[in-house]
């Protein structure tokens, strides 16, 4: 019988043992950090965070409700949520490279991981932690939902969490809306497998990801969706599924798309211009004057009315 390294008792205990390390994040020490959980969370933070995350701890399975609700599927597992103090932290707790320097936060569906860097070390950001936890739970929800496949189209996987977390923001509508006016929409083929490095096409990507599944879900309805989300998980292909499920082509329905959009943001410049905000305004102003007028006409009407009831006759 042939030995080999992985056949001694021995070997394959300590090759378990680095294989479970790899997957866990580095954390220096276990009494740096204060642990406390809910019935599908395990939160991981530092005593000086802990009032910061209260309010999550005590929101977090209601919110992860509303996202396994929109999603229409579930699982079991408790998923991990580290809170950083610091960007080195931040960094040191990763279990694999190291994020940029821009990211706020990370999900590892694979290992059912959430890290999350605390709102007091990304100083000179407006950042919601609930906002950030509902964004990257959804991406642990869908990677769970999606464990079969290679991969989770990118339009999809950041076009759904920035619709759960709400990253409805005037900068992306203002986004949205000149690449619809300029007919400069990225195709969703460019922005199924990457999306651009250049930070202006990358901010159109996620806003155009981002109304893609509020398109989805508002115009054929959330059941529709969850349905689409099944299939296409289950292994079918893209093409397929939008047929089976919208009963349209791929192309199709980005058309669709593209009008909805058309639709929905062309009109914002007309309104929003300054040209047309003066225009509004003499009519205000207008308006405003003509009904002055006329309560002063009709409030000198009943002075002359009071004075003839008033006046005495002469002999």
């Amino acid at each position: 019988m042939k030995t080999t390294l992985t056949s001694l008792p021995w070997i394959r205990y300590w090759f378990a043992i680095i294989i479970l390390c790899l997957g866990t994040p580095l954390v220096s020490s276990a009494s740096d950090y204060m642990r406390m959980d809910t019935t599908h969370f395990a939160f991981y933070f530092h005593p000086q965070d802990k009032q910061l995350m209260k309010s999550l701890i005590h929101d977090a399975e209601i919110l992860r409700e509303e996202i396994i609700k929109d999603l229409g599927f579930g699982f079991k597992e408790k998923t991990r949520v580290y809170l950083a103090p610091s960007f080195r932290k931040y960094q040191e707790i990763q279990p694999g490279e190291e994020v940029p320097s821009w990211s706020a936060a990370v999900a590892y569906p694979s290992l059912n991981l959430i890290i999350i860097q605390s709102p007091r070390a990304t100083r000179g950001k407006n950042m919601d932690l609930r906002k950030v936890f509902k964004h990257e739970f959804t991406h642990i929800a869908l990677g769970k939902a999606f464990s079969n496949r290679e991969e989770i189209p990118r339009w999809l996987n950041e076009g759904l969490a920035m619709y759960e977390s709400r990253e409805w923001d005037l900068s992306r509508v203002s986004t949205i809306t000149r690449a619809v006016l300029t007919d400069s929409l990225i195709p969703l083929s460019e922005i199924t497998h990457w999306f651009p490095f250049d930070e202006d096409k990358a901010e159109l990507a996620y806003s155009q990801s981002c109304y893609l599944i509020t398109f989805l879900i508002s115009e054929y309805g959330k059941h529709t969706f969850h349905r689409f989300l099944k299939e296409y998980s289950g292994g079918k292909g893209l093409n397929d599924v939008f047929i089976n499920v919208y009963g349209i082509k791929r192309e199709e329905l980005e058309e669709r798309w593209k009008n909805y959009l058309k639709v929905r943001f062309s009109w914002l410049p007309i309104v929003t211009s300054a040209t047309t905000l003066w225009f509004l305004a003499t009519v205000a102003f207008i308006l405003a004057y003509i009904k002055k007028k006329k309560a002063n006409r009709l409030k000198f009407e009943q002075w002359e009315r009071e004075e003839s009831q008033l006046s005495i006759p002469t002999r």
